[in-house]
């Protein structure tokens, strides 16, 4: 039986981009056909079905196509919070073999973070999901079946030239990291130093947030249209420059190599939440022509996201603002 209805399953033409976003509530997973370049995944998400059966929705979703594709051409972890990385090993171990290019989020943080996880799974005698998609990851390095990339501030997914679009023409393709920048990755790794405990001692948690940190905002361009993949990256500060505020005041990189993010589509930071709205950022998407955006919701418990307080400011900039479902907020019922 198949886990999404018929009219959902019609595959892009060749010319065709499709974003698809999943995990609305419990995660967020994206899955992208881009023309001349192939399918990829950013992300992944689990979930629990009415009988309890649990389901990887993007690897789910490529499956129950008419033609479901034999290979990616990417796959991106973009930062270590499970609504991010659940199921990301299982699509990996479908694939493997298959997959031309595997990224991640970069930053000294990477192998202090294998550190905690490790502290936690022999803490809670368990194996931790992370650590099998670290596993996963780790095999593919092994067998030398794609390129591996950790992915920080202006690092290429790829970048393809004059590539022949039917209907279009030839164009450029690329896929650029804007985040994390030094500064962040530096932040980061103080937290999860501080976190690791000496040799007998408790694992001392992080705080949920501190993920975001590192978090892999992604720029994709096709010719004439500019895509910004949001991930989880919050504000920043000014006195770290680090989050959006580091994207956009970077002393590290030239102003002269620093992309022009406006935006056709912009797939919105952290659910739409308050701590990723940075007014300077939204200027700048919205200073060729106002763009479209999409949010992908969140709820836990009574903790949703987006606030209409928020949605509100951000269709402010936009086109049109599209929810990926219904969400209902507190004070009164609304549908987007």
């Amino acid at each position: 039986m198949s886990n999404y209805p018929d009219d959902c399953l019609t595959p892009p033409k060749d010319n065709e981009l499709e974003i698809t976003v999943f995990g609305t509530g419990y995660g967020e997973s994206i899955v992208l056909y881009v023309p001349g370049i192939g399918w990829g995944v950013v992300d992944s998400c689990v979930m629990e079905t009415d009988k309890n059966i649990k389901i990887v929705p993007p690897l789910a979703y490529l499956m129950e196509l008419p033609t479901p594709p034999e290979s990616l051409s990417f796959v991106i972890l973009t930062h270590p919070h499970e609504d991010h990385y659940m199921g990301l090993n299982v699509i990996l171990e479908h694939f493997k073999g298959h997959i031309e290019r595997v990224c991640r989020y970069a930053g000294k943080g990477v192998r202090e973070l294998k550190k905690y996880i490790a502290h936690k799974t022999v803490a809670e005698g368990k194996a931790d999901d992370l650590v099998k998609v670290f596993r996963a990851i780790d095999d593919i390095g092994r067998s030398n079946e794609a390129t591996l990339r950790n992915l920080s501030e202006m690092t290429n997914v790829f970048d393809k030239r004059n590539i022949f679009i039917e209907g279009y023409g030839s164009t450029d393709i690329s896929m650029m990291a804007l985040s994390p920048n030094a500064n962040s990755s530096d932040l980061y790794s103080d937290k999860l130093l501080r976190a690791i405990p000496e040799a007998g001692l408790p694992v001392r948690e992080l705080d949920d947030t501190s993920h975001n940190l590192i978090s892999v905002a992604l720029l994709l361009r096709i010719g004439n249209l500019q895509i910004i993949l949001g991930s989880d990256l919050e504000t920043g500060t000014d006195v770290n420059k680090n989050g959006w505020i580091g994207v956009f005041i970077n002393n590290d990189i030239p102003n002269n190599d620093i992309p022009e993010l406006w935006a056709s589509l912009v797939k919105v930071a952290h659910h739409g939440s308050k701590n990723a709205f940075y007014e300077f950022a939204w200027d700048t998407h919205s200073s060729k022509k106002q763009p479209y955006a999409l949010i992908c919701p969140c709820y836990n418990g009574k903790y949703r996201l987006p606030s209409e307080e928020e949605l509100n400011k951000i269709s402010g900039y936009c086109q049109k603002v599209g929810l990926v479902s219904t969400v209902e907020f507190d004070d009164k019922p609304s549908r987007h």
